[in-house]
């Protein structure tokens, strides 16, 4: 994984420490997509990950400070040839599991076939989870980030430059 899809990564993943979703209702997309992305890194490999860092480089060093409280990353890309490889009814049991009390969502849109859901997490008044759901009609992607960062650092991740 290049550097700065590792920062790409860590950008969703910081704004994240409530549980972990239970993804494996979308197991089943995985066998009709023509292709498939699937990230699952918890504490420790987030950890392994952000240690191959520089503190020397100016943008490593936000990246690193800024995965220091990532609990996980959790990502599903499915990619189908045609309309027929999933439904939207099809992400209700994941939309299900946001139905708590501690979740609420940030964002949601539908039209025309496609819908893009932001939930957060929060826990006493502190954002600390993020999933983002974004179905479209031959893609289906799903990213459930776990952890806690300094939002200053999040800024400073947004001015990275990505072709360094």
């Amino acid at each position: 994984m290049s550097k700065f899809m590792f920062v790409v990564v860590m950008l969703f993943a910081a704004t994240a420490s409530a549980q972990q979703l239970d993804l494996k209702s979308l197991d089943k997309f995985a066998e009709k997509a023509k292709s498939k992305t699937e990230i699952n890194m918890d504490e420790s490999m987030l950890k392994a990950a952000s240690n191959t860092l520089s503190e020397k480089n100016k943008d490593e060093k936000i990246a690193k400070k800024s995965a220091e409280g990532a609990k996980g990353f959790y990502l599903r890309v499915y990619e189908f040839e045609d309309n027929s490889g999933f439904k939207l009814e099809d992400v209700k049991p994941l939309v299900d599991q946001l139905k708590g009390p501690d979740w609420k969502p940030l964002l949601r849109s539908k039209e025309d076939g496609e819908q893009t859901e932001i939930w957060m997490h929060y826990k006493d008044g502190i954002a600390d989870g993020m999933v983002l759901i974004a179905a479209e009609k031959k893609e289906l992607t799903v990213i459930n980030g776990i952890g806690v960062t300094d939002l200053k650092d999040l800024k400073a991740l947004g001015k990275m430059d990505p072709l360094k």
